[in-house]
């Protein structure tokens, strides 16, 4: 049985090596990030903490950032990369440059 989970374990250490080695040339497609990073709080029927803080701030026409044009792309990668208010940055090893950038044609898209 030791051997059985070892085995296991290994194979999923090496299975997750080498996903990381391709990330870079094979990204993430942008509705998986969508749903791993930003759907969570950022829900299209505007509920969702960031769509909640995005209405106090800006209004109802820009809570969602799904579909939303006015937020200009360098906007969203700075505030993907630093964070702002209570959303954690992400770093590289979350999202590529080459994720951020798919997932932010995405967000421009209805």
């Amino acid at each position: 049985m030791d051997k059985l989970i070892s085995k296991l374990v290994l194979s999923l250490l090496l299975g997750s090596i080498a996903i990381g080695a391709t990330a870079e040339e094979r990204p993430r497609p942008a509705e998986e990030s969508w749903m791993l990073f930003c759907e969570g709080c950022h829900r299209p029927d505007g509920e969702g903490p960031g769509a909640v803080m995005l209405q106090r701030r800006f209004g109802d026409e820009r809570m969602a950032i799904k579909g939303n044009t006015t937020l200009a792309p360098e906007y969203i990668k700075q505030v993907v990369r630093n964070g702002f208010l209570e959303m954690a940055p992400l770093r590289p090893t979350d999202i590529t440059d080459a994720e951020l950038d798919l997932l932010i044609e995405f967000l421009r898209t209805k």
